[in-house]
């Protein structure tokens, strides 16, 4: 009997009820499986194929033991998988919880941090400042200052001018635009208290930003540029408008309009080369 002849008479006997159990599983098994292809970091779609595979492997061939091991076990395979999906749960159980603010959240609070951190490299300053999106970080902070203002060019003018922000420690920024806390350092830490390196912050920077939506930016008054750490990357020598549109992307934030100074504004290296042209 070919195989189109069996597949055709094992439809005639398929009741209503069949039917919407098929339904059924076919729409949990096609979700599952789009929800592990999200996945960026540990690419669990192919071993799920792969022991879907092995199990209708085993029982094509007989296999009873191996089949009735493997059908035994899946529930705890699956588990397994959703507590390794990076995207979504595990984000979750280390944050705990989402945090959504209900208030108005300032249109142009990044711009201000972008036109205050172009001001602190023109006076050869360099900032570290920690950019919390969706995934709280409150539970894995200390902060020198814990405070809850909103995101100002007079707040942030007040923190840099008196010698409140650094890049020893981080300056703690929310994405509903309000400034959490200064001189702020990881609990969990390579390196406790302060970073006295340039680029000890990298390593915390790498593990956080790994399991969190969080950002972290660094400018640095010696190249005169930024570094931006996101989804467990580093990427250096970026300028200030690369540094916004990165960030802008991550938080699904649209660009305004009009950003106040930022287009007319010139990171240090711009104006050298500006001046050096004829």
């Amino acid at each position: 009997m070919s195989l189109y002849a069996y597949l055709m008479n094992q439809i005639i006997f398929l009741t209503w009820r069949d039917a919407i159990e098929i339904l059924f599983f076919s729409t949990a098994f096609y979700y599952l499986i789009m929800w592990l292809k999200r996945d960026r970091e540990k690419r669990l779609l192919p071993y799920f194929y792969g022991y879907c595979a092995l199990t209708f492997t085993a029982h094509a061939l007989h296999l009873s033991t191996i089949t009735y091991c493997l059908f035994l076990f899946s529930p705890a395979i699956i588990m397994l998988f959703m507590f390794m999906h990076q995207d979504t749960l595990q984000r979750n159980m280390i944050a705990l919880k989402n945090i959504t603010s209900t208030a108005t959240i300032p249109q142009d609070w990044l711009s201000c941090i972008m036109r205050n951190s172009l001001k602190a490299l023109h006076d050869n300053k360099s900032l570290l400042i920690l950019i919390e999106h969706s995934d709280a970080l409150s539970g894995f902070l200390k902060t020198q200052y814990r405070i809850n203002s909103l995101v100002t060019d007079d707040t942030l003018n007040l923190f840099t001018e008196n010698g409140l922000c650094d890049a020893q420690q981080m300056l703690w920024i929310k994405t509903d635009g309000t400034v959490q806390g200064i001189r702020a350092s990881w609990k969990a830490s390579w390196h406790p208290n302060s970073y006295t390196d340039t680029n000890e912050w990298v390593d915390d920077a790498i593990a956080y930003t790994t399991k969190t939506d969080s950002l972290i930016m660094k400018s640095n008054a010696k190249t005169q540029s930024y570094t931006l750490a996101f989804n467990g990357t580093v990427t250096h020598d970026l300028t200030v408008e690369q540094v916004g549109q990165i960030i802008r992307k991550q938080i699904n934030q649209p660009t305004p309009t009009m950003e106040k100074g930022l287009p007319h504004e010139q990171s240090p290296s711009s104006k050298k080369s500006t001046q050096q042209s004829p």
